[in-house]
């Protein structure tokens, strides 16, 4: 699977078609072992299209993820940081969220651009991590 694949999908798909594409991009980094950064792009765009749904991805699946990105999850990328808290924050991961909170307190040396974008989107998320669609809950 490819990003440039992942792209020509609809913007919409069904959550069972999602939850296999996840966990085929999941498959494909631990046997093919394709590389972090169009396994970070291929999430990102499996994640913008989860959002859509409105539901929650599967707790197996988002687990894995959650566990996968802990790993991955450093302070020296920009890009990095960006998609990775985009992705935390709209699967509702919280052990990736608790790990990028204790960051910010265990390394003094993250870049200013970085250490904001992390401190926003922490004070953005509050204590709703593991319901992304908190704020939306009142327009049922």
């Amino acid at each position: 699977m490819s990003i440039e694949e992942i792209e020509k999908l609809s913007d919409v798909l069904p959550i069972e078609t999602l939850a296999l594409l996840f966990q085929n991009v999941l498959n494909e980094l631990e046997i093919i072992k394709i590389d972090k950064r169009e396994f970070l792009l291929i999430l990102s765009q499996l994640t913008d299209r989860q959002v859509m749904t409105y539901e929650l991805l599967e707790s197996e699946i988002r687990n894995n993820i959650d566990e996968v990105l802990c790993k991955l999850w450093n302070t020296e990328s920009y890009e990095d940081v960006d998609i990775i808290l985009s992705i935390v924050v709209n699967l509702g991961l919280k052990n990736c969220f608790q790990k990028i909170k204790d960051s910010i307190q265990q390394n003094k040396n993250i870049n200013e651009i970085i250490l904001n974008e992390i401190i926003e989107t922490i004070d953005e998320v509050g204590e709703n991590i593991s319901n992304p669609y908190h704020g939306l809950e009142k327009f049922k």
